[in-house]
C-alpha cells in the first residue's frame, strides 16, 4: 500500500522518536516539555481531594475505612481505587475510583461508599464450609457437582445503616449450570444477596407469532398434512431474539430448558428452522415461555415461576399437553398439530405452572381445577391477542392446535365468552366449568388492558388454597385490586363477576 507524504508546517507539534522530548504547543521554539501522567503522584493527589471533599462524600475525615488498592496510569490520566472495609475486611460492592488528569488535577470521583453506624456483632461465625453448604442451597444445587473451584471471601453488608458479616461464596454448579454469587449472612446463613454471573448469548430463532391462523386472520388454506411445510404456513414464521440462552449451542437458558428428542443445538445460537424440522417445536416452546416469564417480571413480580422450567418436546406422540405438579415439568404432545407449535397451548400450559407455583398443589377441587383450566385459557388468549395485535381470534384460544379437531374460522379450542353463569352451568368437568372463570377474566382485561388486569389476577393467586371454590377467586380478586389500587376497580369488579353469578363479597 502506498504510503501518504507526510508534510509538516512550521508550527507542526514535535513527536517524539528515538529519545526527542515532547512539546506541548507548537514546533522546537516552544520548550516546555509535556507533563505526563506518570510524573503525577495520583495517589497523594487524590488522597488530598478525597480529604477536602469528605463531607460532601459522606466519607470519614481521615479516610479510615478506605483501603488503597491501586493506581492505573495511562497517557490520559491516571485511575485512583479505594475499597470500602470494615474491620479490615471489604465491604462488598463497595469501592471508589478517582480520576487525575495529567496536570494533576482531579476531574471526577465514583463513589459508593456507605455509611454506616453500627457493626453487626456475630457471637456464633459460621465456618467457610458452613458458609459454602448454605450458598449451595440457596443456588438450589442439585448435587450434580462443580465444575469449578469455590470462592469464599468474609467480608461486610451495610444495610439500613448497620455493618452485617457475611461470606460471598461464588458456586460454580453443573446443575444449575454456571457460576452463582450469593452473600451470605455469617451469622445465621440466610440468603442475603444472589446473584447470576453466568454472561448471558442472544439468539436468533423462527416462530409462529403466535400461530399461524392468528398471523394469517383466517385458518383458510393452512393444513398440517404431518408437519409438512407449505407457502402459507412458511409465510407465517417470524424471526425472533431468543433472549437469556447460557452460551452452550442448546436452548437453554433463564427461564427455559429444552428436553427433546431433536436434540437442537446451534454453537451460533442461530435457530432457524420450518415445521417440518423437529426443532422448530424446541424453538417455540423457548421463544414463548421465556417471553411469558419475562412479561411476569415486567409487571413486578419476581417470585413467580422465577425459575428454568423443563418443557419436554417431542417426547410424547398422544395429541394432548400437560404440566406435572411432581416433576415440575411441562410436556407437549405431538398427536394433530404439534402442541409446541401453537403458542395459546404454551401458555395455557405455563399457566398451571405459575398457579402450582404459586399456591402449591393448586386444583385439587373441581371448582379449583376449573379455575385453573380458565386461567390458563384467559392467559393463551391474551398473550395470543397481545402477539398478533388484530382483532381475528379475540375470545378465541389455540386457533392453530384445534384445526386438527374443530371446525369454523377461527376453530378454537374452548372460548371465553360462553356467557356460561354459575352453577346452572357447572357440569362438573374442569374444561368446561373453565369457562365460567375464564370469560370474566378476559372481560376484566377487555376493560382494564392486559397489563393491569393480569397483574390483579396474579396477585389474588396467593390468596387462594388448592381447594379454593370459585367465589373464593372472585373474592380474592376483589381483594388483590384493594391491595393494588386502592380498590378503584371494585364496582367493575363485581358487575363483571356477579354477571357470572359468581360473589365478589365476603
Amino acid at each position: 500500500m502506498m504510503r501518504k507524504k507526510m508534510i509538516w508546517s512550521a508550527t507542526a507539534a514535535l513527536f517524539i522518536t528515538m529519545g526527542v522530548p515532547i512539546y506541548k504547543h507548537g514546533g522546537p521554539m516552544d520548550q516546555s516539555p509535556i507533563v505526563k501522567a506518570q510524573d503525577i503522584d495520583a495517589k497523594g493527589v487524590a488522597e488530598a481531594y478525597l480529604k477536602e471533599q469528605a463531607h460532601a462524600l459522606k466519607l470519614p475525615q481521615d479516610l479510615s475505612g478506605l483501603s488503597y488498592v491501586n493506581t492505573v496510569q495511562t497517557e490520559a490520566g491516571s485511575y485512583v481505587r479505594y475499597q470500602q472495609t470494615v474491620n479490615g475486611y471489604q465491604v462488598f460492592g463497595r469501592q471508589l475510583a478517582v480520576t487525575v488528569d495529567p496536570s494533576g488535577k482531579v476531574t471526577l470521583a465514583v463513589s459508593d461508599y456507605v455509611p454506616y453506624t453500627s457493626v453487626e456483632r456475630v457471637e456464633d461465625k459460621l465456618s467457610k464450609s458452613q458458609a459454602e453448604s448454605k450458598a449451595h442451597k440457596w443456588i438450589g444445587d442439585k448435587g450434580e457437582g462443580d465444575w469449578g473451584t469455590t470462592k469464599n471471601t468474609f467480608g461486610y453488608v451495610i444495610q439500613n445503616g448497620k455493618a452485617i458479616p457475611a461470606y460471598k461464596v461464588i458456586v460454580h454448579a453443573k446443575a444449575p449450570f454456571g457460576a452463582w454469587e450469593t452473600i451470605v449472612h455469617a451469622g445465621t446463613g440466610k440468603l442475603m444477596k444472589k446473584k447470576d454471573l453466568n454472561q448471558k448469548a442472544m439468539g436468533s430463532g423462527q416462530v409462529f407469532y403466535p400461530n399461524p391462523v392468528e398471523s394469517n386472520g383466517s385458518a383458510s388454506n393452512l393444513a398440517d398434512n404431518n408437519d409438512a411445510d407449505s407457502p402459507e404456513l412458511t409465510a407465517q414464521l417470524k424471526t425472533v431474539a431468543l433472549q437469556g440462552l447460557d452460551g452452550s449451542g442448546t436452548l437453554t437458558g433463564d427461564f427455559v430448558y429444552v428436553y427433546s428428542k431433536a436434540k437442537t443445538k446451534n454453537k451460533s445460537n442461530v435457530f432457524r428452522y420450518t415445521r417440518s424440522d423437529d426443532r422448530f417445536e424446541d424453538v417455540m416452546a423457548y421463544y414463548h415461555l421465556d417471553r411469558l416469564q419475562r412479561y411476569i417480571q415486567s409487571l413486578g413480580f419476581t417470585n413467580i415461576n422465577n425459575r428454568s422450567i423443563t418443557a419436554n418436546v417431542n417426547t410424547y406422540k398422544g395429541d394432548n399437553s400437560f404440566y406435572s405438579p411432581t416433576k415440575k415439568d411441562l410436556t407437549f404432545g405431538s398427536g394433530g398439530v404439534d402442541d409446541a407449535e401453537d403458542a395459546g397451548v404454551i401458555a395455557h400450559e405455563y399457566g398451571h405452572s405459575i398457579q402450582d407455583n404459586q399456591v402449591p398443589g393448586y386444583g385439587d377441587s373441581i371448582e379449583g381445577g376449573s379455575m385453573g383450566e380458565g386461567f390458563g385459557d384467559y392467559l393463551g388468549a391474551v398473550y395470543e391477542d397481545a402477539l398478533s395485535g388484530n382483532s381475528f381470534g379475540r375470545a378465541c384460544v389455540a386457533e392453530w392446535d384445534a384445526t386438527s379437531y374443530s371446525e369454523g374460522d377461527p376453530p378454537c379450542l374452548r372460548r371465553l365468552d360462553e356467557n356460561k353463569v354459575y352453577p346452572k352451568d357447572a357440569v362438573g368437568e374442569v374444561h368446561a366449568d373453565g369457562e365460567i372463570w375464564s370469560q370474566p377474566l378476559y372481560e376484566l382485561a377487555s376493560a382494564l388492558g392486559r397489563d393491569a388486569a393480569t397483574k390483579i389476577i396474579l396477585q389474588s393467586h396467593w390468596s387462594l388454597t388448592p381447594n379454593a371454590s370459585f367465589n373464593d377467586g372472585a373474592r380474592a380478586i376483589k381483594q388483590a385490586d384493594e391491595l393494588i389500587n386502592r380498590g378503584k376497580n371494585g364496582k367493575l369488579i363485581d358487575r363483571i363477576f356477579n354477571a357470572r353469578g359468581l360473589a365478589t363479597n365476603k
